[in-house]
């Protein structure tokens, strides 16, 4: 706050070249593929679970050096969709018939994790890949103005990094279980074709969220139409709702059932966004745009539900905001 007015958020600017954002994530996922023939060549007793949860740490840790050594956190941004990929692949490799055997409910899963991700790829692009990082993400750079460097570093390190991978890796292990069922996977049931609907439905919600909003912005309006009359976050809502469906796969093959704590991981997924993600992102639209206070008041923040007093679209103001925050 700064003479009883909220301060706009400082912009950080730290430049990372294309070779460089390249570099981190094939050091990063070469250094977990070869942790992982360790881990199965090895004798060790250590669940395939937590095998996959400390080479996803590894690979972290890997991008993190690359973050701190470019002194930008923004390197991290396209984890938390690429891990993912990486951990259904890991995951096949374990399973009871290994590549070669593919049962319904597993093609489903791996097949929607794939779309999921894709889209990321190909409608909300990294720059990262193509031109390089000219400036870091907004939400990093508030964080650094308000830390010593070696303090953001520490906080960048668990909170930038650890925190949203353990989150995305927590969230996955239901279908992890599903994938490792391989041969040994129940036959389908009607909870799948729920499942398979749920994980679209998230994937195409959020779709749906972006484009509108993207149209908003071309508009220079604040977006009051279509899902965002029912939501202030729609794609955070399609994600989760994403996440929902994967674990509803965890149910359908009976995973949940024996490991009830696998369910864990979606219900801080919906926390995340809920108490980190849309605080963060409705005190900026506040400080952005001077009709949001009242949004506030009418709209639901995560879940799509009527809006309160009937409100409209098509309130003149700067366009709306929203992206994740893995990554954006």
């Amino acid at each position: 706050m700064q003479g009883g007015v909220c301060a706009r958020p400082p912009v950080s600017s730290h430049p990372v070249n294309p070779r460089t954002c390249w570099l981190a994530y094939l050091a990063a996922f070469g250094t977990a593929s070869a942790s992982a023939f360790v881990f199965i060549w090895s004798s060790s007793s250590v669940g395939p679970l937590a095998k996959g949860a400390t080479l996803s740490l590894a690979a972290t840790l890997v991008v993190y050096a690359f973050s701190f050594s470019s002194n930008n956190s923004s390197v991290y941004d396209p984890f938390w969709c690429v891990l993912p990929l990486w951990l259904g692949f890991y995951f096949k490799s374990l399973a009871p018939g290994g590549f070669w055997f593919y049962e319904p409910r597993e093609t489903a899963v791996l097949v929607l994790t794939w779309v999921w991700a894709v889209r990321f790829f190909v409608l909300v692009p990294w720059e990262g890949w193509t031109r390089g990082l000219h400036i870091e993400d907004w939400r990093y750079a508030q964080f650094r103005a308000q830390l010593p460097a070696p303090a953001y570093w520490t906080f960048s390190l668990a909170s930038l990094h650890m925190t949203p991978s353990l989150l995305v890796f927590t969230a996955f292990a239901p279908a992890a279980r599903v994938v490792l069922q391989g041969t040994g996977a129940p036959p389908l049931n009607s909870l799948d074709l729920l499942a398979a609907a749920l994980t679209a439905g998230g994937v195409l919600l959020e779709a749906v969220a972006d484009a509108q909003l993207a149209h908003a912005r071309r508009q220079g309006e604040t977006c009051r139409s279509g899902l965002w009359r029912y939501s202030r976050h729609p794609n955070y809502c399609g994600e989760c709702t994403f996440w929902s469906g994967l674990a509803l796969f965890g149910v359908s093959s009976g995973a949940v059932r024996s490991e009830p704590l696998l369910i864990v991981g979606v219900a801080a997924m919906w926390c995340f966004f809920r108490f980190a993600s849309v605080p963060i992102m409705d005190s900026r639209s506040c400080v952005r745009r001077p009709d949001y206070a009242a949004i506030m008041q009418s709209t639901s923040p995560l879940l799509l539900w009527p809006p309160a007093g009937g409100m409209t679209g098509g309130l003149p103001a700067r366009a709306g905001e929203g992206r994740k925050d893995h990554a954006s």
